[in-house]
């Protein structure tokens, strides 16, 4: 079994990046030269490139979006992949990963939205495969694909809080064990590891 743990010390440029978060800045593109300049100190460090590929959504540039997604995804399969194979286990729990976990969970998002929905879904189901758990919440988005929503946007529509602050996570989870049954082939492993 293979599980995969990033050991390397990345505090000073996550302390970087969270004090980039914390001041956020108003001006877009100077926000975007500021996180391509934290990507430059550690690459392997992913969080700034989801950010950044936000920042390129906001102002319109698709392309650019698209990109930085797909190269920080690209640069964390290198890093994890090992002989030819992702982990068996990618834990959330250790804080070390997950700054990877989300970098290719924003790739299978994307992935979703361009349409690309059989690349989404086999990236979810790593994700998910390698952490049971499933802190990231990678088997709705598997259902959601299943059911045909063109993206997490139009999916997550429909079970927004009536406090307005995120999803109602009662209905989420209704949902999710209402319609993923139908889908034994993908998913019906996770529900029998759960009953164990």
């Amino acid at each position: 079994m293979y599980e995969f743990v990033d050991e390397i010390d990345r505090y000073e440029v996550q302390t970087a990046y969270w004090d980039f978060l914390e001041g956020e800045e108003q001006n877009i593109q100077k926000g975007i030269k500021t996180l391509k300049k934290i990507i430059k100190k550690d690459p392997n460090f992913f969080d700034p490139y989801v950010t950044l590929s936000e920042y390129y959504a906001y102002v319109e540039d698709d392309m650019q979006s698209f990109n930085i997604l797909k190269e920080g995804y690209e640069r964390a399969m290198k890093m994890v992949i090992r002989r030819g194979k992702f982990p068996d286990v990618l834990s959330w729990l250790f804080m070390e990963n997950r700054h990877i976990i989300r970098m290719i969970y924003n790739y299978a998002l994307k992935m979703w939205e361009m349409g690309e929905k059989n690349e989404s879904l086999r990236v979810m189901q790593q994700l998910l495969a390698s952490n049971p758990n499933d802190n990231i919440g990678a088997r709705y988005g598997i259902v959601a694909l299943l059911e045909g929503y063109e993206d997490v946007q139009s999916w997550e529509e429909i079970f927004e809080s009536n406090s307005g602050y995120g999803l109602d996570a009662i209905a989420v989870d209704e949902w999710f064990n209402k319609y993923a049954k139908k889908y034994p082939d993908e998913i019906g492993w996770w529900f029998e590891m759960e009953d164990e």
